[in-house]
């Protein structure tokens, strides 16, 4: 997929909005060491296609959230950090954004940063635009079967030193809490359209791993 939405022009836009005072980074050059990232070896589905497809449901609900261009930010950079088998990826992608957000307000890099550590899904979110964030970052668990299915496959290729027991077994727990909320999408924009669906996916991928024995049929 060409990921035209993650150019470096519309990162221009959106950093020189939000990044106006002394010490500003320059655009161009930050989207160029962000590409670098997104382009690791070893990555399969965190890369810039991601962010293109993050942009593009961003584009569908930005009438609907209050800061489009901090929620913009945060997908750029909630990602950016992305080891394999670390816990923090999250708070160090934040921490990359920090030490490059000169020339930004206070309270925005609060917003960033706040959105980018929701991007971990670990709590219901309370702040309207962080649910926004979670929703955009989820909504691939909403699409058709298959496509899911070959997602968690490239997600499954960033952990190659573990065996597919070990990769299911390490995912199985979170994507149960998933489903164990009253409601996986913050946003009833995202809920009506990607709630059911979801949930298939979720249930048959368990199912599928039950199967294959790599984690308890009573799991």
């Amino acid at each position: 997929m060409n990921a035209a939405r993650a150019s470096k022009e519309r990162f221009a836009g959106v950093w020189r909005r939000c990044h106006t005072g002394p010490g500003v980074r320059d655009p161009g050059m930050l989207h160029a060491e962000i590409a670098a990232h997104y382009a690791e070896p070893g990555r399969h589905y965190h890369t810039l296609e991601h962010i293109d497809e993050c942009l593009a449901r961003l584009d569908d609900v930005a009438d609907l959230v209050e800061d489009a261009d901090a929620i913009e930010i945060a997908i750029w950079f909630h990602d950016v950090i992305c080891a394999s088998g670390v816990r923090d990826n999250e708070a160090r992608s934040a921490r990359f954004y920090l030490q490059r957000s000169e020339g930004a307000t206070p309270a925005f890099r609060r917003a960033v940063c706040r959105m980018i550590l929701a991007s971990r899904h670990v709590r219901p979110m309370l702040r309207a635009d962080s649910g926004y964030m979670v929703d955009i970052d989820l909504a691939g668990f909403g699409r058709p079967w298959a496509e899911f299915r070959s997602t968690t496959d490239l997600i499954r290729a960033e952990s190659p030193h573990r065996s597919d027991g070990e990769f299911a077994a390490g995912l199985a727990p979170f994507l149960r809490s998933l489903v164990a909320r009253p409601r996986m999408f913050a946003t009833d924009w995202f809920r009506e359209r990607c709630e059911a669906a979801a949930r298939r996916n979720v249930g048959l991928l368990l199912d599928e791993w039950r199967r294959a024995g790599h984690i308890p049929r009573g799991a």
